[in-house]
């Protein structure tokens, strides 16, 4: 009773700081579209304000609604194959999970790859999607797959498959916006017609933010990630009550050299349940996911 209790008081604070994280981001993007309006319009702030409130906020929407179909795309992965016996297994198990979970039956993609790996993805949990590599298939055991299906059911159950696809794209937007304004100063677009030293000086402020606001998201997105992966663990041991399930299958991941490199792209490394990209350390602050030791440890002491 005393380790659930702590396993709550875990999960409770992880959703805290999660909000704080995502407001944040938020805020960011925001404010980089808002310093870019008023570096190109020379410091005039009601202009810049019409100029970022719109575009900040239709981003978002078309992010939304494009957002499934952006990270399937990304991690060229396809239909599950009900023909194909692995497959087909696969998907018994999802179903299983999404009756454990109490959640609609996500749609189910394979992503061909020898990588032991999977991810979530979906805007809300009945247009959820879960996707497992055929190196996952191939490779584990029925309760290890079962282990992995329970981490990714619970990030469609935390809703984290909203927050992390979303905060994919607003990182993205702040990195390209950012390359976008270089060019600008680059080309003088926003060098004319600014007047005041005054006025000079905020114009600096806000380049030297534009110039650092890509640091910071990336940052804090990294931060989501690692938090948002702890806390699937805890909630996928409880969903199949044997932690050693998932911690085998993570094992297994961090002894798993495939020959090749991955297939899909770097920008939703962070929605995999570990990173299939390998070469930056885990103990990095650039690291996408919590150390694989540390997550089987606390399985472990579950």
């Amino acid at each position: 009773m005393e380790k659930k209790l702590l396993v709550e008081d875990h999960i409770r604070r992880n959703k805290r700081q999660t909000i704080v994280i995502c407001s944040f981001m938020a805020i960011l993007f925001i404010a980089v579209v808002l310093s870019i309006g008023y570096i190109l319009f020379a410091g005039n702030i009601i202009i810049a304000l019409i100029f970022a409130i719109p575009i900040a906020v239709g981003y978002v929407l078309i992010t939304y609604s494009i957002s499934v179909q952006t990270v399937i795309s990304a991690a060229k992965a396809r239909p599950a194959n009900p023909n194909n016996r692995e497959e087909k297994l696969f998907m018994y198990k999802v179903e299983e999970m999404s009756i454990a979970a109490g959640l609609p039956m996500p749609k189910v993609y394979v992503q061909d790859s020898d990588n032991i790996n999977a991810f979530a993805t979906g805007k809300k949990p009945e247009e959820a999607v879960i996707c497992a590599t055929t190196g996952a298939l191939r490779k584990l055991k029925p309760d290890e797959i079962e282990g992995v299906m329970a981490h990714e059911m619970s990030h469609i159950k935390n809703n984290d498959i909203l927050i992390m696809t979303v905060t994919i794209a607003v990182v993205g937007a702040i990195a390209l916006i950012s390359e976008l304004v270089f060019w600008s100063l680059f080309w003088g677009g926003g060098a004319r017609g600014r007047k005041g030293d005054g006025n000079a000086i905020i114009i600096v402020l806000a380049i030297i933010f534009v110039i650092l606001a890509p640091i910071f998201s990336r940052l804090t997105y990294l931060a989501i990630s690692r938090k948002r992966e702890y806390l699937a663990d805890s909630n996928g041991a409880y969903l199949t009550r044997n932690p050693e399930g998932l911690a085998k299958a993570l094992e297994k991941i961090k002894k798993d050299h495939p020959k090749g490199k991955p297939k899909g792209s770097k920008t939703v490394a962070p929605l995999y349940i570990a990173n299939p990209f390998k070469g930056v350390s885990v103990t990095s602050i650039w690291a996408t996911h919590p150390p694989i030791d540390e997550r089987i440890k606390r399985l472990r002491s579950m």
